[in-house]
């Protein structure tokens, strides 16, 4: 848009003080389509009745779509200008079929003649795609619903909430950890949903907790392991061929 909300952008064939008020015109078409309305309303007559109506609707989408300013607006304006204007004629001015297409023949080239050239704004661009759902999101929401639970089983909730995050970073290498964070998973919930009903805890209890997060940090850990290997093992490679090349 331009600085002063203009929906038109660059140099229009109206004036540039005009480009505001560039539905105005067209609303003057509805003005004698207001008391014949009521008029109508009064002695109960259809075909009147319907006129104005399309007469007035067409006015209304025109001067909705100049408003909007989308590109093609202008040429849609005066397709609905043009449709509510023949049928007003029809139907109220007693114009008959000919007429009728006549006279929204008229007012649609008019419309055409008043607001073609003018510069619309571009369609919106299309939204982005929706983010594919990821394997790991029910995991996370489990342990997002543990971590506002029991405080005691609070260190291997988030050692299982580490060792999340290192198979989301490698997916394809993380099955006996992916193991170890469902296992882990699965027996906190049972754990917790047990304490929510308020079983007395046993004294083996902290021990269990320390030993799950044991095992999540230290498949976390064997997770980097392999990765800092298998970075070793290119560098190597890499070095090997540098030399073979005769580069280094």
């Amino acid at each position: 848009m331009s600085p002063a909300g203009n929906p038109y952008r660059g140099f229009d064939k109206l004036p540039r003080w005009w480009t505001g008020l560039r539905g105005v015109p067209i609303a003057l078409f509805a003005i004698p389509l207001v008391p014949t309305f009521f008029l109508a309303l009064a002695s109960g007559e259809g075909d009147l009745i319907a006129g104005c109506i399309a007469g007035m609707a067409g006015v209304g989408s025109a001067m909705a779509h100049l408003a909007r300013a989308r590109r093609g607006d202008a040429r849609r304006a005066g397709v609905m200008l043009g449709v509510g204007t023949g049928l007003a004629a029809g139907l109220a001015g007693g114009a008959g079929p000919v007429g009728a297409v006549a006279l929204g023949f008229m007012a649609w080239g008019g419309a055409r003649l008043l607001y073609d050239g003018v510069t619309e704004m571009a369609p919106p661009p299309p939204p982005p795609p929706p983010r594919p759902p990821d394997a790991l999101d029910p995991l996370r929401a489990r342990l997002a619903s543990l971590q506002a639970g029991d405080q005691r089983l609070l260190a291997a909730v988030s050692a299982m909430g580490g060792l999340l995050e290192e198979i989301a970073l490698r997916p394809d290498a993380a099955g006996q950890a992916r193991r170890v964070l469902v296992v882990g998973v699965d027996g906190l919930e049972r754990i917790s949903q047990r304490l929510a009903q308020g079983a007395t805890p046993p004294e083996t209890l902290p021990v269990l907790v320390d030993d799950l997060a044991r095992a999540a940090r230290q498949s976390a850990e064997d997770l980097r392991g392999a990765e800092t290997e298998a970075l070793a093992i290119q560098v190597k490679v890499l070095q090997d061929r540098l030399h073979q090349e005769g580069i280094a």
